[in-house]
């Protein structure tokens, strides 16, 4: 039996936790040796063993690693690992050996007494928040393996780790070592280190010349240093440290293409990353300068911009496993040299044209993964690749490929687990009752064509996990074995196809993985809503013809649903009153149906919701209180109903984003709260019956006022796993119909950078406020069909980003502000029937629309047929009118001042009015003599 006070330190460590005491339900009774997750010495009952990694996650590597087999798909959430602390007392356990605590949600600090663990030879604390270092781990004298990794570690000094003289393998990757200067220094100064990884730590560069005097190491064989941003001179480190690397990732970095030489001197590399750097030139320029060409199993060079050449001769690496160049810039037609040992390759998005080659089995008996996808392949499929009887994973999507996929295509392929063919003009020729030799766990085939039945085929597929078959030309109605194909379907999208009929009541009993996206959207189903499987997290049901809700709708609708879309639907009557049960409902579209009556009271409680689009339909009455959702709501869509009510209740969400109630029956004016919610970007509250005045502070609407700002993009990402390669799967946006440019349009994938105010077709009265001249980030504004007065804000030019301006059918009157000239992006305006008077102010836009676009008002000057003949300029503000009253008042009192300053003088000093007449009487004289003198003169001389 375990030791007393060893058994009393486990279960004071126990307390230390706050969530995830079930997995410690074990921790009872007398003999902890017994307890889950704890080992002991069978003849001293010390523990020596903890091992409290509960996680049954699988890390499913990166394309990048081309990982050799099909890895299990499991999940895990965070109810299921242990949160809390890390109680001193765990350093009571003094004969440990091994401490594993990794994958958990543990916060806090390493206890400092863990230095005194001297027998301690593995300590595993990965994947948890720990944000503290203690020195005392230098103590560990005995340490052979310390995983560290991906915690909140911020760290200005590794020295600690040169007294580790037995360590083996360390890792500390994703952790802050940004102030670790001399990290060099003390990884070198660790004697026997055989595994290094340091990935995404935010490292500082190499200096070249610190490192000379280190002796390269005759243990370390693997090296990771992928996301550090280095650059060349982190090869003059990784060249001293050792002579034997076999392994080496220097992956997403910034390393260009001088490092290529530095591989002629590291001739044991087996696995080489290079994957995501700055290498250029010419890809078959860098393969001669690898010595272990050779010995090379595994060669990543995906993601740097090679110059464009075509596939280069890769015969010299015969012992080659894995070669991956996605994106590197690879074109003209595909060739093979003889790869013997070639297990995965990845020539993803590249420019390959050309026909697929024959895929001779003497040549690619081993390969087992084959990514052409997103290249300009052309032709049919060769009947070849059917006979890679070890290939699991196959994608050649994305390609120009055509023809047709018979069972001789496939008929070898018994370990096929991913099959992607989708986005090219193939199509399915099979055998009704043909039983196909593999297992599929993900079928990609979006749209090529399978149809017009629903293929039988999938009948035998009992393990399927993702099913993309949408646009794939089925016309055929669901048959009752669908339900039974799998037992864990996590994504199934049979969108954009002609399908009709119920959905089958058998998928209600399928059991779905934890995570789960169902897409039946833009098909021909009728009915009531079925029960689905309640695990269904995101539900898509959209375009269809489904016509109500089932009686039972509460009782076995999946509560787990985040995201449900029924728009576009036949649904008609009031909605059930049961929405308190999705407490996990983010995402709520039931637009463009029938459905009338109130909105259910039980909205106010879907305390995580995101987006509500309930617009076009036909309800009724005052909304309820939604106060419960204000934290969350980011998106609220209720136009085109009959809502009542007045606007108090829609102000009082400040994480709004998107605000939409236009045609409905809104009443009151708009309260100052407007200018509340900071994170406004999208305000439609036209077609209503508001009035008053718009509020002065409008201006004040942040997210409507930077113009760089753009706020987060309205869109939401599917939870389903794409299982290694995005195909497809995985985004929808929010969308919305608003009025711009004089017409409706749907607003999708520009809605996140779509800045709109339309409060046109109300009762709104008073002057158009200046302030609105301070949102620049104004895409489009419309303050039409109202009966607003006074002038045009003369900033109505600030607004620069403006692209439509709807003021027409209004009261305004004055000129139009010459800063009118500034909005060079608009390219919609319409100020039509009003009471504008003079000159259209020139610029290169407001001459290019249609005259009705100034109809009804005493406007003049091009485009209208009628000239001006007053051209000055109207006083525009008043710096203006300051100025012309200053310019009139200056010779007025010049005038003045001049006039009294002589003739006030004369009337109040005598002697100066008898000089200055006197003076006057000279001249006078003066002249006349002068005069006398010159006719004298002539006459003599005549």
């Amino acid at each position: 039996m375990c030791v007393e006070t060893e058994k009393q330190a486990l279960l004071k460590l126990k307390e230390g936790f706050i969530h995830g005491m079930e997995l410690l339900s074990s921790w009872n009774g007398d003999d902890c040796c017994k307890w889950k997750g704890v080992s002991c010495n069978n003849l001293t009952g010390h523990v020596t063993s903890l091992h409290l990694k509960f996680s049954n996650f699988t890390a499913v590597e990166d394309l990048n690693y081309l990982v050799d087999e099909m890895p299990e798909m499991e999940f895990f959430t965070r109810s299921t690992n242990l949160a809390g602390k890390i109680d001193s007392s765990i350093c009571e356990l003094q004969h440990l050996t091994f401490l594993d605590l990794s994958h958990n949600y543990l916060r806090g600090e390493i206890p400092e007494c863990i230095g005194s663990l001297g027998q301690l030879k593995q300590l595993k604390l990965a994947w948890n928040d720990l944000n503290s270092l203690p020195y005392a781990l230098s103590n560990l004298s005995n340490l052979e393996y310390l995983d560290l990794s991906k915690n909140d570690f911020v760290e200005s000094d590794l020295d600690w780790l040169s007294h580790l003289s037995t360590l083996r393998y360390l890792d500390l990757s994703k952790n802050n070592l940004v102030a670790v200067i001399d990290w060099t220094s003390s990884i070198s100064k660790i004697p026997f280190l055989s595994e290094l990884h340091l990935d995404d730590c935010g490292l500082p560069q190499v200096n070249p010349e610190s490192i000379s005097h280190i002796n390269s190491s005759t243990s370390l064989q693997i090296l990771s240093l992928s996301r550090n941003h280095f650059d060349y001179s982190i090869m003059s480190w990784v060249l001293n440290v050792s002579k034997v690397l076999t392994i080496l990732d220097l992956s997403h970095n910034e390393l260009d293409g001088g490092i290529i030489k530095s591989f002629n001197t590291l001739c044991h590399l087996k696995k080489l990353y290079l994957g995501h750097n700055k290498l250029s030139d010419k890809l078959s320029d860098y393969l001669p300068e690898l010595c272990s060409a050779k010995d090379l199993e595994v060669l990543n060079l995906d993601h740097n911009p090679f110059r464009n050449g075509s596939f280069p001769d890769f015969s010299l690496f015969s012992s080659l496993e894995r070669l991956s160049l996605q994106s590197t810039s690879i074109v003209g037609p595909l060739s093979f040299a003889h790869l013997p040992c070639l297990k995965a390759l990845d020539l993803s998005s590249n420019n390959l044209n050309g026909s697929l080659p024959v895929f001779e089995v003497t040549k690619f008996a081993s390969l087992h993964f084959l990514d052409l996808s997103h290249n300009k392949l052309s032709g049919r499929l060769p009947y070849s690749i059917g006979q890679l009887s070890n290939l699991w994973f196959l994608s050649i999507s994305s390609n120009e490929l055509n023809g047709g996929i018979s069972e001789q295509h496939v008929f070898n392929l018994s370990g096929l687990k991913i099959f992607d063919v989708s986005k090219n003009s193939l199509s399915f020729n099979l055998n009704p009752d043909w039983v196909p030799p593999f297992q599929l766990v993900a079928l990609y085939a979006t749209s090529c064509n399978l149809g017009p039945q629903f293929p039988k085929w999938l009948k035998q597929q009992r393990k399927l996990q993702v099913l993309q078959i949408s646009n794939t030309y089925i016309m055929d109605s669901f048959p009752e074995w669908f339900g039974d194909i799998s037992s864990s379907l996590l994504y199934i999208n049979v969108s954009h196809n002609k399908l009709s009929g119920i959905l089958p009541k058998s998928l209600s009993g399928v059991k779905t993985g934890l995570i789960s996206t169902w897409d039946f959207s833009f098909n021909n189903l009728y009915g009531t809503l079925p029960p689905f499987p309640p695990k269904v997290f995101e539900l898509f049901l959209s375009n269809n013809m489904f016509s109500g809700f089932e009686s039972s709708f509460c009782e076995t609708f999946p509560v787990s649903v985040t995201y449900l879309d029924l728009s576009s639907n036949a649904l008609t009557g009031p909605l059930p009153n049961c929405w308190q049960n999705f407490q996990n409902l983010e995402v709520l579209n039931l637009a463009n149906n029938s459905l009338s009556g109130g909105v259910p009271e039980s909205f106010g409680n879907l305390r995580s919701i995101l987006s509500m689009h309930l617009n076009n339909n036909n309800f009724s009455g005052d909304i309820p209180s939604l106060a419960l959702c204000k934290g969350s709501l980011r998106f609220i869509d209720f136009g085109d109903n009959n809502l009542e009510g007045t606007l108090q209740t829609w102000l009082e969400f400040e994480h709004l984003i998107v605000l939409r109630l236009r045609g409905n029956k809104i009443q009151g004016s708009i309260p100052q709260s407007l200018c509340n919610m900071l994170s406004l970007k999208v305000l439609d509250l036209s077609s209503n019956n508001i009035t008053g005045k718009i509020p002065q502070c409008i201006g004040l609407i942040s997210a409507m006022s930077d113009m760089e700002f753009r706020g987060e993009i309205i869109f939401y990402r599917t939870s389903a796993p794409l299982i290694f390669h995005d195909s497809g799967i995985g985004f929808f946006e929010d969308e919305i119909s608003l009025t711009w440019k004089g017409g409706n349009y749907e607003m999708g994938k520009i809605l996140g950078y779509f800045i709109a105010i339309d409060i046109s077709n109300n009762n709104l009265v008073g002057e158009i406020p200046e302030s609105i001249t301070s949102l620049v980030g104004l895409i489009s504004l419309n303050l039409s069909r109202n009966n607003l007065t006074g002038f045009i804000p003369d900033n109505i030019g600030h607004l620069k980003n403006l692209e439509s301006l709807d003021l027409s059918r209004n009261h305004l009157h004055g000129r139009m502000p010459t800063s009118f000239s500034n909005l060079n992006f608009l390219n919609y305006m319409n100020l039509s029937f009003n009471n504008l008077s003079g000159m259209i102010p020139l610029s290169t836009q407001l001459q290019s629309f249609l005259a009705s676009s100034y109809a009804g008002n005493m406007l003049c000057g091009s485009p209208l047929q009628n000239q001006c003949l007053d051209v000055r300029p109207r006083v525009q503000n008043n710096k203006d009118q300051l100025l012309s009253f200053v310019f009139y008042l200056s010779p007025a009192l010049g005038f003045c001042v001049g006039f009294w300053s002589v003739c006030g003088t004369l009337i109040v000093k005598s002697s100066w009015r008898r000089a200055y007449f006197q003076l006057f009487i000279n001249i006078i004289d003066w002249m006349y003599v002068t005069v006398v003198v010159f006719i004298a003169r002539m006459k003599r001389r005549f």
